[in-house]
């Protein structure tokens, strides 16, 4: 990429690539300045960087975008004369501009590892004192705080701006401001690490969408909890980029440390066919966070990050990947306004003055204030309309909310016993929805050599619904094993497609619902 002497009709279109790079991005765009249509390195002389860089700038402001170089380095063929160099340049929409770039990372690992302190420090720019000082704010209950176990979801902000400068809650910022002054928001979603709190850890994995997970590991201990494993195992076979933080390299010697890395590796390999790719400079960052939702390469990689929450190794470089982690292709979200619309209802509150409140995930859709929607399932299967009084995002008020977003929906004169957990609000401009009892799934096993049978009981997980089911019947042809499931509590919305896991005891199974049966026809 050369831009010399650009004349206005190219310039114009240059600006409609860009502009296509920009909505691909979701908002943001990488750009090499110095290489050939070919993909080489050639470079480019200093002065003729120089005029690029300004044309580009020109182009972003075009676009009302910022450019930010990330960095500058000589080109690997032209090594020899060191005067040629290639840029690296991150183009990001300017807040208010566009729609904000969201990402949702949950953060995975075995208690005791760090991760409520590691977000604790993220979101407040402070280091901990060594006695988990910095996790304090993330608890939700008196308990978490006596015991230091995270027993619940809870979800903190984290932004950065359109020059990439990290966004949080240092200068009393609320999490108000922090929407409004970031053009990249990052949703930290933090997950129980402990046994006892699995079935929550797994209702996260499949309820909150995550775009990526952050798998912490304790560099002392390195993986040693059988959850802990299975954790990274469900996160591997759900399919969504992961990375890995090595936290409290303060704690442990090099020896250790470089055990718990070359133990992880050998893990990583044991279970699917990612490399890893270990992150301990600013160039390697932007190499680990280019690649890191490249679907095009059959090899993905695993950035791997070493860091101290007490002393601050390894955070500016942790704050960069997550600068400039791209949107996953796969993620792609359906926002028309003629799609089916679905909210997933994960919370339920009463807020005095204001009435009934659902905290949630719409998975398609767009959902307005005073919007009508579908309400449901009840026991008996049916659903209720009901109307949206307001609509919080981030704990601000907003008017619109669209996929892939979490949210907080607000109704008046509404009796909080109607609503719970599992619920979906569903678009009026569809028939009433139809809930079911049973439902057939096509399986793999997590567990090997272990298996569940007919008649069994096992708890199933899909989107935000967490119940009951029996082993009605299995059927295995070839490797292709089906599963029909009955939910003993009651009948709830499932669709084809949508992905399920379901556990009993030590057995783990994952899958896509193949077909449903309406609650009608089983009469």
């Amino acid at each position: 990429l050369k831009l010399i002497d650009v004349s206005p009709e190219r310039f114009e279109q240059l600006v409609t690539q860009l502009k296509w790079r920009l909505e691909e991005g979701h908002g943001e765009a990488i750009y090499k300045v110095g290489v050939s249509n070919g993909g080489n390195l050639i470079g480019l002389q200093e002065k003729d960087l120089e005029r690029s860089l300004c044309t580009l700038k020109s182009m972003a402001s075009n676009l009302d975008a910022d450019l930010t170089i990330l960095r500058c380095y000589t080109a690997r063929n032209q090594a020899m004369d060191g005067s040629k160099r290639v840029a690296e340049v991150l183009i990001r929409r300017i807040p208010g501009k566009k729609e904000l770039l969201h990402l949702k990372v949950a953060v995975l690992g075995d208690c005791g590892v760090g991760k409520s302190t590691l977000l604790g420090v993220l979101t407040t720019n402070e280091l901990d004192n060594g006695q988990g000082k910095a996790r304090l704010n993330l608890f939700k209950h008196l308990h978490e705080v006596e015991s230091g176990l995270t027993s619940s979801i809870s979800h903190e902000v984290l932004g950065f701006d359109s020059k990439g400068n990290v966004m949080n809650y240092s200068d009393s910022r609320t999490a108000e401001d922090i929407m409004l002054i970031s053009s990249k928001l990052l949703t930290l979603i933090d997950l129980a690490g402990h046994q006892k709190y699995f079935k929550t850890t797994i209702l996260g994995l499949v309820g909150h969408a995550p775009h990526c997970f952050m798998f912490v590991v304790n560099a002392r201990t390195g993986l040693v909890s059988e959850a802990a494993k299975m954790q990274l195992r469900l996160a591997m076979a759900l399919k969504i980029p992961l990375f890995v933080v090595v936290n409290k390299i303060d704690v442990c010697s090099l020896g250790i440390l470089e055990q718990t890395i070359d133990q992880v590796n050998r893990f990583l390999q044991s279970i699917c066919d990612h490399r890893s790719y270990a992150v301990t400079n600013p160039g390697e960052a932007i190499v680990a966070a280019s690649n890191f939702c490249n679907t095009r390469n059959s090899l993905r990689i695993t950035p791997i990050f070493e860091l101290s929450c007490t002393k601050g190794n390894g955070l500016d470089l942790l704050k960069q990947f997550l600068n400039l982690i791209p949107i996953p292709c796969h993620d792609v979200q359906i926002r028309s306004e003629s799609c089916h619309t679905e909210f997933q209802v994960n919370e339920t509150y009463h807020v005095p003055n204001i009435g009934v409140v659902v905290g949630g995930l719409l998975n398609r859709g767009t959902i307005r204030e005073n919007d009508c929607l579908w309400l449901g399932p009840y026991e008996n299967g049916d659903f209720d309309c009901v109307r949206i009084h307001s609509i919080h995002r981030n704990r601000s008020p907003c008017h619109t909310v669209q996929a892939g977003q979490i949210a907080s929906l607000a109704f008046n004169n509404l009796n909080k016993e109607k609503f719970r957990k599992g619920m979906v609000l569903i678009g009026r401009d569809t028939k009433p929805p139809c809930a079911c009892l049973i439902f057939q799934a096509s399986v793999t096993w997590l567990s090997s050599g272990k298996i569940v049978n007919r008649g069994s009981q096992v708890c199933v997980f899909i989107r935000n619904i967490r119940q009951s089911a029996v082993v009605k019947s299995i059927t295995v042809e070839n490797e292709n094993v089906q599963i029909q499931f009955y939910l003993k509590k009651q009948p709830e919305y499932i669709i084809e497609g949508n992905r399920i896991i379901f556990r009993q005891g030590n057995v783990i199974g994952l899958g896509i619902v193949k077909n449903t049966v309406p609650l009608l026809s089983e009469a």
